[in-house]
């Protein structure tokens, strides 16, 4: 029944002498009074609201009814975010079920850069493993994000080329979206946050002086505190516009002239002096930029101390940093366990607190993701990282094999990059000889 005009005035009680009684209201009973009016007012307006626009429900049901935050329902219910380019996910799970779209300002996993439809691939038919995953990453994601970056994409830098994919079950249920994006490379398959868009930042792929990348039996590794083995030790970066100022791209003999004085002097000043270097039986490594990096705009080369093995053929594993103890191992390192699965954040690597959705965790069977990460391959990238690599300093006579001047790859690779920067690990199977996958 609809309330009567005189129905919400309050009436008095008759006291004993027939006058209005009054009721003293202490200060907790004044809180209870406020409480029942403050709600009495919302349920007025809501249902005021409903007559408005012609809705003739219960009062609170308009209340009741509304819709629960898409980040308090339960992972499988979740509706992804939308992939707009130029828009940022980050998520703690492995398999991106709690991903939710953040500022690109702050700490994030993945910069979309836009959705490719695999229209190829028809109802019914199987969704791809991730080695198949990764060939479409190559080949539909990879120029897609060049576009996005107005052709100033890296494909040797910190930054690669990534995507997410649908899960089987949105797989199964018509969804053929394949999201490409950048993400912070890590050669364990582990992803690092990125602050800021790419396009706004240097891509090259350097580190601070002290850092030590670990090793993955011949290979560099994700960084480990120096005092376990590793494969090289930051010494700092030498940035190749001081010398190279016309723009136009410096060949690699070129660069050479300019990196070697320069690494060699910045490794020193790390060390205490080249004579330290050398006495620890360690060289001055650095990768050349290539012609595609220089083009995105890399001008910035990483200066590193390593150690080879005896046969030329890997990194020969390092424990210590050159400011004290060092040894160096004469056999291959055992291959890297990695601490968390490909796709998910590195350690130390979560997003801000207000991102979280929680701890990482392992969905449960029952709970699937409508998107999931494309897993880098390990190791991604040969041993010296993409580029050529040189050994400079006052080395003793051909200590990796060659003559007084150093090889053009202390580690025997070749002079061009591999093609296919998310493709199956190289392998280097012995002296002056390597083999760079294509892409399949």
């Amino acid at each position: 029944m609809e309330p009567t005009a005189g129905a919400s005035r309050a009436h008095r009680s008759p006291g004993r002498a027939g006058r209005a009684g009054r009721i003293k209201l202490g200060p907790r009973h004044v809180g209870v009074v406020v409480g029942l009016l403050i709600g009495a007012a919302v349920m007025l307006i809501v249902a005021t609201l409903n007559d408005v626009v012609g809705a003739r429900v219960p009062v609170l049901s308009t209340l009741a009814s509304a819709p629960i935050p898409d980040n308090e329902r339960p992972l499988a219910e979740r509706t992804p975010p939308p992939a707009t380019p130029g828009t940022c996910l980050t998520w703690q799970r492995t398999d991106a079920a709690d991903a939710v779209l953040v500022d690109c300002a702050h700490q994030h996993l993945f910069e979309q850069a836009g959705p490719v439809q695999l229209t190829d691939f028809k109802p019914g038919a199987t969704i791809p493993n991730n080695d198949k995953f990764r060939e479409l990453v190559n080949e539909r994601c990879a120029p897609l994000v060049v576009n996005y970056l107005g052709n100033k994409y890296d494909p040797f830098g910190a930054f690669r080329a990534g995507a997410l994919k649908p899960s089987q079950k949105s797989w199964n249920g018509g969804d053929r979206t394949l999201r490409c994006g950048l993400q912070r490379f890590s050669r364990s398959g582990a992803l690092y946050p990125i602050v800021g868009k790419v396009a706004t930042q240097d891509q090259a792929d350097v580190r601070p002086a002290g850092t030590c990348l670990g090793i993955d039996g011949r290979f560099i590794g994700d960084p480990v505190d120096c005092s376990l083995p590793h494969a090289e030790e930051s010494v700092g970066a030498v940035d190749l516009s001081q010398k190279f100022t016309s723009g136009k791209f410096p060949a690699p003999g070129d660069q050479d002239g300019f990196l070697q004085p320069q690494c060699t002097k910045l490794a020193g000043a790390y060390a205490g002096s080249t004579d330290v270097i050398t006495s620890k039986n360690l060289v001055v490594i650095w990768n050349n930029v290539t012609q595609q990096s220089w083009a995105a705009g890399t001008r910035r080369v990483a200066c590193n101390l390593a150690a080879v093995l005896p046969d030329k053929s890997g990194y020969a594993p390092i424990t210590g940093s050159v400011k004290g103890p060092v040894q160096v191992g004469n056999k291959p390192a055992a291959p890297a366990q990695p601490e968390v699965p490909p796709g998910a954040p590195a350690p130390g690597a979560g997003g801000d607190d207000s991102d979280s959705d929680g701890p990482a965790s392992q969905a449960p069977p029952q709970q699937q993701p409508s998107i999931a990460p494309v897993p880098l391959p390990a190791n991604p990238l040969p041993a010296l990282g993409g580029g050529n690599g040189n050994q400079g300093g006052k080395p003793p006579a051909g200590p990796l094999g060659g003559g007084d001047k150093p090889p053009a790859n202390p580690l025997g690779g070749t002079d061009k990059p591999p093609t296919n920067p998310l493709g199956n690990e190289p392998a280097l199977t012995k002296p002056a000889e390597a083999r760079n996958s294509t892409p399949g």
